[in-house]
């Protein structure tokens, strides 16, 4: 008798960019893996999960991962699985729990030879290409019998393994990429993972993830990620530093063969900072009392202002400066942060009224001087829901009057809060004085996001950074300008860099008016696989400062074509270069350049000249978080549009260091020009399992889509629905040598 076969699916997969490194996750099977040869093949709804929580426990380098899975059968009776768990290269299985009638249910490990041949079966059955990716792996599997008609069955699994240190930073990641596969979202993602280290721990960095970080002491990190009913499309992945310096140092380099190489660099102050390390800070509070401030901003206003003077610490000197058509100083100079001086501003704060025009040329020209002290960080806040409507109006007059006011060590931080103020004023303004801009958009809380950013300034740990690269030769850095180092943030900059051999990297700022420098001495070449994120992170960062410039400064052609060239060349899109995705042939055809010049000045140049209202202030938002990026997911890409609404790009995929994006309903490696001669290769055929044969990294390209075009060798090989069954020895000699 003849055992049907039943055939849904759910895969964890990792990330394509971390491949070469990715841990593993659960998959259940339905159905009896391998399977017997005279099988019925009944097609089933994939299985769905409940919940997935992964608690990671790492103890200097040795990492425990714990992993704890619901899954679903959504079939009206019972079917048999098979649990399968890639095995990660140099892990080892601790742990697995998985109980039927009351009784453990035991697994075994399997050589890779073993492991392809389930891989390719099931490939081959489902017609879908996503366990491409593990067919070099090791596997352990596990038969589970029976799942209930529409039950629950959960598995939990454990495994260990030595993180491997580069210099003084360690990386961890752990696949989450389940968007292709889950039958419906999942209810509850969770990711905690503990760190302790005899040796300090400094930076704490996810470039794939929003974390949440908690420093209880100099040797303890908590990181953590949570979402809810969602389909997690990218490898949650950590780097961590270990230090005995004051200033922790961490350089990541990668170096494409016969490129210049790419680089990010990190700097992070102690968790527990004593109250002599903490800098004394001049602050001048400008903020907007005109009438438009009215109603629900001046009550917010009110209440940040209150939060900032609360946080004012003892040695620091500030003043508050109210304007409408005239600026209004509390003191006639900056005054010591004693309590008399703190209550009488926050009786101040508490009586603000909401009347009259906007004075921006006088309010900051007024506040500037009373910035003396050049030992001191020294920063003006300045919040404003307008335009200028009183005094100088004029943007270029405003910028310069204030230019020659500010003092060079002054950091101005802006506030625009609504659509009615002047983007291009604002952006400048912040641009021109080492500071970012901020915008509180309809609807957001004016309270939170000043609290949010004074907070993060309350602490300044080093000042006026400098950095002496030694022997790296870099260029291209960004940001450009150095921020300030605080407690509780670290720097991170992304940049090329020419230079070989060893270089001795010295970071010097200024602490408590005093000279302080910090070293890290490096091996260029010294590399981790997982750090192939960092060209995308450059470019994301590159990318929109270009587009920045273009916009506060004009139409430049050769700047134009260099977005052009980064996005297409690293699947970055903004709504300046959505036309990518939009326009059909866009990637490959030999006509691109002339084509993409011209959706751009179509579809962006007339938008970048707007310097106010709703798509004037979205455009500064994206650009802003382009430019100060810090993952490198371009799979969960997306910007503001004009009304406010986080349009999402999903026509693009990253796998390995390869960029695909979709046209109709096939994707397309990038480097593909339609001119060139294409092998065709059926999917799921002896031919593709051939290529794998000869070249199993080419898994994690085709793991993109049932139709895909690949460049092998320089050859573009298309898989999909037709093409050979078989390839000749010719073919191959083509695609590989001899």
């Amino acid at each position: 008798m003849k055992r049907p076969l039943l055939t849904g699916m759910l895969i964890f997969m990792a990330l394509a960019f971390a491949a070469s490194m990715a841990r593993a996750d659960g998959i259940l099977v339905p159905g009896h893996w391998p399977p017997p040869h005279d099988v019925i093949v009944e097609p089933l709804p994939a299985f769905a999960i409940k919940y997935h929580h992964v608690k990671v426990d790492i103890e200097g380098q040795l990492a425990k991962t714990h992993i704890d899975q619901v899954f679903i059968n959504q079939v009206n009776r019972e079917i048999e699985g098979t649990y399968l768990f890639p095995i990660p290269e140099g892990a080892a299985i601790k742990d697995f729990k998985m109980w039927m009638n009351n009784e453990p249910i035991p697994g075994k490990v399997l050589d890779k030879d073993e492991a392809r041949r389930i891989y390719e079966a099931i490939v081959r059955q489902r017609k879908d290409p996503g366990l491409l990716e593990y067919v070099d792996r090791g596997l352990f599997r596990a038969s589970v019998f029976p799942i209930p008609a529409n039950g629950e069955q959960r598995i939990e699994i454990e495994y260990t393994e030595m993180l491997t240190k580069n210099n003084n930073t360690v990386p961890y990641t752990y696949p989450l990429n389940t968007e292709r596969f889950s039958s419906k979202p999942i209810n509850d993602v969770t990711i905690s993972v503990n760190i302790h280290s005899k040796i300090p721990i400094k930076n704490v960095y996810s470039p794939t993830h929003t974390v949440s970080v908690r420093r209880p002491d100099n040797n303890t990190a908590a990181i953590s990620y949570e979402e809810a009913n969602t389909r997690p499309n990218i490898d949650f992945s950590i780097y961590y530093s270990l230090s005995e310096d004051d200033i922790g140092l961490s350089l990541l380099t990668w170096k494409p063969k016969g490129e210049d190489g790419y680089f990010m660099f990190l700097a992070a102050p102690p968790a527990e900072v004593q109250e002599k390390e903490v800098a004394a800070k001049d602050v001048v509070f400008v903020f907007d009392r005109t009438g438009s401030m009215s109603g629900d901003k001046i009550e917010q206003a009110r209440e940040a202002l209150k939060f900032s003077l609360r946080n004012l610490n003892a040695k620091d000197r500030f003043n508050v400066v109210t304007f409408n058509e005239t600026p209004e100083p509390l003191f006639d100079k900056m005054q010591p942060a004693t309590k008399a001086n703190i209550d009488k501003a926050l009786e101040m704060a508490g009586a603000l009224t909401a009347v009259g025009g906007t004075n921006i040329d006088e309010a900051l020209t007024k506040s500037a001087p009373m910035l003396t002290d050049k030992s001191r960080p020294s920063f003006i806040l300045f919040l404003t829901d307008g335009l200028p409507t009183v005094g100088v109006t004029d943007v270029d007059q405003i910028l310069a009057d204030v230019q020659k006011a500010m003092p060079k060590f002054a950091r101005v931080f802006v506030f625009g809060v609504g659509y009615d103020v002047n983007t291009f004023l604002l952006d400048k303004m912040a641009g021109n004085h080492n500071g970012v801009p901020e915008y509180v958009r309809p609807g957001e809380d004016l309270e939170v996001k000043v609290s949010a950013l004074y907070r993060k300034i309350s602490y300044p740990i080093l000042a006026n950074l400098e950095i002496d690269w030694g022997a790296m030769r870099p260029y291209d850095i960004f940001p450009g300008k150095l921020p300030d180092l605080f407690k509780g943030s670290q720097i991170i900059l992304a940049g090329r860099f020419k230079g070989s051999g060893t270089a001795k990297v010295k970071l010097t700022g200024e602490a408590q008016g005093k000279k302080e420098s910090f070293t890290l001495t490096q091996n260029l070449s010294d590399t981790m696989p997982l750090n192939d994120f960092i060209p995308t992170l450059w470019a994301q960062r590159k990318i929109n400062f270009l587009l920045a410039e273009i916009r506060l400064k004009g139409h430049n052609k050769e700047l134009v074509d260099e977005v052009i060239r980064l996005s297409k060349q690293f699947g970055i899109i903004t709504e300046y270069t959505s036309f990518l995705v939009e326009e059909p042939g866009m990637v490959s055809s030999e006509e691109f350049e002339e084509r993409a010049l011209s959706s751009f000045d179509r579809a962006a140049a007339p938008k970048m000249k707007r310097e106010s209202g709703g798509s004037a202030v979205n455009q500064s938002v994206n650009l802003a978080a382009g430019q100060s990026a810090t993952t490198a997911n371009i799979g969960v890409q997306g910007y503001y549009d004009e009304d406010g609404s986080m349009v999402s790009i999903s026509q693009v995929q990253q796998a390995g260091d390869r960029v695909f994006f979709q046209q109709g309903r096939v994707w397309v490696e990038n480097t593909y020009n339609d001119k060139m001669e294409v092998l065709k290769v059926k999917a799921f055929s002896e031919a593709q399992f051939q290529l794998l044969a000869r070249d199993p990294s080419l898994g994690k390209y085709m793991s993109v889509g049932e139709e895909v075009i690949i460049m092998v060798n320089g050859q573009a090989v298309q898989i999909g629905a037709e093409g050979q069954d078989t390839l000749s020895d010719k073919d191959l000699k083509k695609l590989f040598g001899s």
